[in-house]
């Protein structure tokens, strides 16, 4: 099956955020090999004939061994880059898997997905801003069966609480957690709740660009001149070049934080009827 991509939504997206995952597509992880992965898809718990919808699926984390398991699977996501990437691999091993260029604020009954559009729609920390309340009743009108999400419950992974110290800035925490579960509570839906910690990945193709992504950490705020001095010294303190062999034997560089960050997720669940999660 070749996949297919609908949607060109692109007058709601958030444009400098768009241009940052389109850039970091080519290094994004795909595979799903580690705790978090898992973890996530032992929580889903999916029945054999689910059709899903993976909201924010970047290069197919998820959705590519959903889709191995036998699952029709909606990736959707508002960085092209991300959704080429993810065509590719479902192209190679012929999965059913269609893509969508969509964003939150997007209409997603244009692009195919309205109500009871699916059995499970999911999104896997993909939720981090914007109108938290309304990313949840879509969540819940597209599922026929369950939803759920995946959000921040410490520091957001956009900050570095290390980094904003060093310069002298205050760490806001985040409330999505919060406002997913007032939301539910108010839709009349019964949550259940689970939490992991990963860490950040952070690992460039060259010096400037991991640079720009450690400035991100740091919050939109512009810098002082002092700020400014501080985090030059930090990143290149902090951000180390990494030789690593890949498949052909050749050294391929690439540029790390000399330290991990942290994040601790909650995962949040609910089934779509009002009863509680089977």
């Amino acid at each position: 099956m070749m996949p297919t991509t609908h949607g060109e939504q692109s007058s709601t997206i958030n444009r400098d955020s768009q241009a940052y995952w389109n850039k970091r597509a080519a290094t994004f992880t795909r595979d799903a090999t580690s705790d978090y992965e898992r973890w996530l898809l032992d929580l889903l718990a999916l029945e054999a004939d689910d059709e899903v919808l993976d909201m924010g699926c970047a290069t197919g984390t998820l959705a590519v061994p959903l889709a191995r398991a036998g699952h029709r699977v909606h990736g959707c996501d508002f960085a092209e880059a991300m959704l080429a990437i993810l065509n590719e691999r479902a192209a190679a091993e012929n999965l059913p898997i269609t893509s969508h260029l969509l964003a939150w604020e997007d209409d997603w009954e244009e692009a195919g997905l309205g109500e009871n559009s699916v059995d499970v729609a999911f999104a896997s920390r993909s939720l981090m801003s914007g109108d938290v309340p309304a990313c949840v009743r879509k969540l819940d009108a597209t599922a026929r069966s369950r939803a759920a999400v995946v959000v921040p419950d410490s520091l957001l992974p956009s900050r570095d609480p290390r980094l904003l110290t060093y310069l002298g800035r205050a760490a806001k925490h985040p409330r999505n957690a919060r406002k997913v579960l007032r939301a539910l509570h108010a839709m009349g839906r019964i949550p259940t709740c689970a939490t992991t910690t990963t860490f950040r990945p952070m690992r460039f193709s060259s010096f400037d660009e991991a640079r720009v992504d450690l400035r991100r950490l740091a919050g939109p705020e512009p810098f002082t001149a002092r700020e400014q001095r501080l985090f030059d010294a930090y990143a290149a303190q902090h951000v180390v070049r990494e030789d690593l062999t890949g498949p052909s034997e050749v050294a391929e560089e690439h540029w790390v934080l000399d330290y991990r960050l942290p994040v601790t997720w909650a995962f949040i669940g609910w089934s779509t009827d009002g009863s509680e999660w089977a």
